[in-house]
C-alpha cells in the first residue's frame, strides 16, 4: 500500500470520529453523509482533519448553553411562585373587619424574596383551614392579581357543617364574633394525600379573623320577632282563650282555667319557631327543621285535638252548668256583661228618679199635676227596682255556679283536676319541659335541631294518649 492511501485512510477515520461526535453533542441535528465516502483529494486532505471536529464543538457548546438558558428561566418563574406565606385578611370591603358566613374573605400572600409580586396562581390549587381544620366543599376560590389575594367564599353545607358547628356552636350573646386562625395549604397532585396547612402567617396576628357570630341587625330582628311570637302566644292569654279550655264562655276569658294540651301545643310551636328564626340567623341556612321536629308539633297537635274532642262528647259538670246559664239568658261573656250594663244603667235611672220624686213639692190633691206625676215617678222606681233585682239575681246565679270553674293558677290548672294533682297530667308536664330543654340546648350548642330517637318519640305519644284516655272520665270542675 502507498504512502498517499495509507495518509487518504487516516483521513477518512478522523473525518468519521468527528461527524459521530457532533451527533452525540446535538441529537437534533441531522447529518447527511453518503454511503461510501469519496477518497478525497490530498489538498483536501490535509485541512479535513481540523474542520469537523471545530464545527461540533460549537454546536455542543451552543445546545448547553441554550439548556442552560432554558433551566434558568424555569428556576426564575418557580421562585416567583414560591408563597412566603399569609399577609393579611381583609372582608369584601378591602378593609380587615368580622367576616361571617357567605361572605368573601380575602387571604392577601406574601411572595418568597427576593421576588415583590406574585404572579397569576392556579388558586384551585388552595384549601383554606380555620383553626387547622380544612374547610371542605367550598366553592373553587379565585386569585386577585390587584391584591395578591386569594379570595374564598365562605358556604355552609353538608360537608362542612360540622366544622362551622364547632366555629359558630354556643355563641355568646354579649359578643358578636369569634377569633380564629386563617391557613392555607396547597393539595398534593395525589388526590389520596391529605392536604396539609403549610401556609400560615408571615407575622404575628395577621392570620387571625375576627368570625361573625351574631350579626347585630340580623340579630335585633331576630329578636324582635322572638319577642313578637311570645307575646302574641303567651302574654296575650290574659286577654284571650287562646291557650284555656273555655268550657263556660260564660266566664270572663282571663279567669277561665288554662288547657294542658294546648299549652303542650303551644310550647312546641314557639319552641321550634325560635329555633328556626336562631338558626337561620346564625347559619344562613332556611333548611333547619328536622323530622323529629314536625313529629313534636305532630304528636301536641293530636293531643289537643284529641282532648277537645273528649270535653266535646262527655257530660260534665260544666255542661250542666252552661245548660243552666242558657236558659237564663247567658250564651257567653257578652251577655254577662250585657246583663251587668243593663243593671249599672237601671240603677243609675232608679238614682235620678228617686231625686226627682224628692223634688216635687207634697200635694194633699189627688188630682194634681204633682200628685200624678208622683205616682208616675213610684211605679217607674219600682219596676227599675225589680229589673235591677232580676239582673242581680242572675248575676250572682252566674257567679255562683262558675265559681269552682275558675282558674287557680296556671300551674294547678295543667296538673290537677277535682281529685288534685294527676299523675297523667305530671307525666305530660314533665316529659314535655324536660325534651324541651334538650331541644333548646341542642339547638344552642350544634346550631341544629336535635334528633330524638323514635323511643323518646313514642314516650311523649304515649304520654299524650294516657292524657287523652284519663281525660275522659275526670272531673273537670
Amino acid at each position: 500500500m502507498s504512502a498517499l492511501q495509507r495518509r487518504s485512510g487516516r483521513v477518512l477515520c478522523r473525518a468519521a470520529g468527528s461527524v459521530l461526535l457532533a451527533i452525540l453533542a446535538r441529537p437534533d441535528a441531522c447529518v447527511a453523509a453518503p454511503a461510501t465516502p469519496e477518497v478525497p483529494s490530498p489538498a483536501t486532505a490535509a485541512v479535513a482533519p481540523t474542520l469537523p471536529p471545530a464545527s461540533g464543538s460549537a454546536a455542543a457548546s451552543a445546545g448547553v448553553a441554550s439548556a442552560d438558558s432554558m433551566a434558568g428561566a424555569a428556576r426564575k418563574a418557580a421562585a416567583s411562585l414560591k408563597i412566603e406565606g399569609i399577609a393579611a385578611l381583609a372582608g369584601s370591603s378591602g378593609r380587615s373587619g368580622p367576616v361571617g358566613l357567605n361572605e368573601e374573605l380575602f387571604v392577601r400572600l406574601a411572595p418568597a424574596p427576593p421576588a415583590t409580586s406574585i404572579p397569576a396562581l392556579h388558586a384551585s390549587r388552595y384549601a383554606l383551614f380555620l383553626n387547622g381544620r380544612e374547610v371542605k366543599g367550598l366553592p373553587d376560590p379565585i386569585y386577585n392579581p390587584a391584591r395578591q389575594s386569594l379570595v374564598f367564599v365562605l358556604k355552609r353545607n353538608d360537608t362542612n357543617k360540622d366544622l362551622w358547628t364547632s366555629l359558630l356552636g354556643s355563641p355568646s350573646l354579649g359578643e358578636f364574633t369569634r377569633d380564629v386562625t386563617v391557613s392555607l395549604g396547597e393539595r398534593p397532585a395525589d388526590s389520596k394525600q391529605a392536604t396539609l396547612a403549610s401556609i400560615v402567617g408571615v407575622a404575628e396576628g395577621v392570620d387571625k379573623l375576627e368570625l361573625k357570630e351574631l350579626p347585630p341587625i340580623r340579630f335585633v330582628i331576630a329578636v324582635a320577632l322572638i319577642v313578637s311570637v311570645v307575646w302574641l302566644v303567651f302574654a296575650r292569654t290574659a286577654r284571650s282563650t287562646t291557650l284555656r279550655d273555655n268550657l263556660l264562655p260564660q266566664i270572663m276569658p282571663k279567669l277561665q282555667t288554662y288547657s294542658l294540651a294546648r299549652c303542650q301545643m303551644a310550647f312546641w310551636f314557639v319552641l321550634i319557631l325560635c329555633s328556626f328564626v336562631f338558626l337561620y340567623v346564625i347559619t344562613w341556612d332556611f333548611n333547619t327543621i328536622s323530622q323529629q321536629a314536625l313529629e313534636l308539633m305532630g304528636i301536641s297537635g293530636a293531643t289537643a285535638l284529641g282532648a277537645v274532642a273528649v270535653d266535646r262528647v262527655k257530660d260534665s259538670p260544666a255542661d250542666a252548668v252552661n245548660r243552666g246559664l242558657r236558659a237564663l239568658g247567658l250564651n257567653s261573656y257578652d251577655d254577662v256583661v250585657r246583663m251587668q250594663q243593663e243593671r249599672d244603667g237601671r240603677a243609675a235611672a232608679l238614682s235620678a228618679a228617686q231625686h226627682e220624686l224628692t223634688a216635687l213639692p207634697a200635694s194633699t190633691a189627688r188630682s194634681s199635676p204633682q200628685a200624678t206625676e208622683r205616682a208616675a215617678l213610684n211605679q217607674r222606681i219600682l219596676k227599675l227596682q225589680m229589673d235591677i233585682q232580676d239582673r242581680e239575681t242572675i248575676l250572682r246565679t252566674c257567679s255562683d255556679r262558675t265559681r269552682p270553674f275558675l282558674t287557680e293558677g296556671w300551674f294547678r290548672d295543667i296538673t290537677t283536676d277535682l281529685n288534685g294533682t294527676t299523675i297523667h297530667r305530671l307525666q305530660v308536664f314533665w316529659w314535655t319541659l324536660i325534651l324541651g330543654g334538650i331541644f333548646l340546648v341542642g339547638v344552642y350548642r350544634n346550631l341544629a335541631m336535635p334528633e330524638f330517637s323514635t323511643t323518646l318519640l313514642a314516650l311523649l305519644g304515649i304520654s299524650g294518649a294516657g292524657y287523652v284516655g284519663f281525660k275522659y272520665p275526670e272531673k273537670n270542675n
